[in-house]
């Protein structure tokens, strides 16, 4: 990854240690960027993003994704200071502020005529949501990959819920439509069927030998999930996925 116009330099921040599971001073490098900058991406671009708590930067819990170009659709979703994860304890990069310039004292203008009352606005009709529970690893991509079929509503879907952190327990809203995408059902085992969650490397041939000894069962699990996959060929790590019974 290659950012033009960014100032890279170490800084020793306090964050999550998930090893001794506490806050720790750690000395990382800190690639800062501001509007304006233009990336280039190599490899994986999903990143993680880590709120600043009281204690200092906490548990990273929602996925992002920087795609090479203008970082500056970056700003549209998170405030300056943000500080996004791209190895953990060792490199970061915070959205820098843009550099204020000094302006002109405003001109006094001619006073306006008075208008009349505008007409106060009805209000939209509400959206019809569901509710999850956040469970433990849960982040906002793979709720809105399991929940509507893509990781790419994820921002959505922070936004819909004004950014709550995601711990284990907390409620989250899912609206029916995020975007143009609807809400699909969350993945449910009937008698017999059990829930899968896809891992890095999975591919639905592994699977299918593993649980059934047959390689050839793809077909099966791909039939019984066809609602939330687009093919055979494509899982996602994160995605829980029904197997059917054995």
């Amino acid at each position: 990854m290659k950012f033009d116009a960014a100032a890279v330099a170490t800084e020793t921040i306090k964050a999550w240690d998930y090893d001794s599971e506490e806050y720790t001073n750690q000395n990382v490098t800190m690639i800062t960027v501001k509007p304006g900058s233009s990336v280039t991406v190599t490899g994986d671009s999903m990143f993680t993003l880590s709120e600043l708590t009281e204690d200092g930067y906490g548990e990273d819990y929602m996925g992002a994704e920087i795609k090479t170009g203008a970082v500056d659709d970056i700003f549209t979703n998170f405030p300056a200071g943000a500080l996004f994860v791209v190895e953990y304890g060792k490199t970061y990069i915070k959205l820098g502020g843009v550099d204020e310039q000094p302006t002109a004292p405003a001109q006094p203008t001619a006073p306006t005529q008075p208008t009349a009352p505008a007409q106060p606005e009805q209000p939209a009709a509400p959206v019809a949501a569901g509710s999850y529970t956040v469970k433990k690893g849960d982040t906002y991509g793979t709720i809105a990959l399991n929940n509507y079929g893509t990781y790419g509503v994820w921002s959505e879907l922070y936004k819909a819920n004004k950014g709550v952190k995601l711990t284990e327990g907390a409620t989250l809203v899912l609206p029916e439509t995020l975007g143009k995408v609807a809400r699909i059902n969350a993945p449910a085992a009937a008698s017999g069927e059990t829930l899968y969650t896809v891992k890095a490397g999975d591919t639905l041939g592994a699977i299918a030998k593993a649980t059934y000894g047959d390689v050839m069962k793809y077909k099966t699990i791909f039939e019984r999930n066809a609602d939330r996959l687009v093919n055979a060929n494509t899982i996602y790590e994160g995605q829980v996925i029904v197997l059917p019974v054995k």
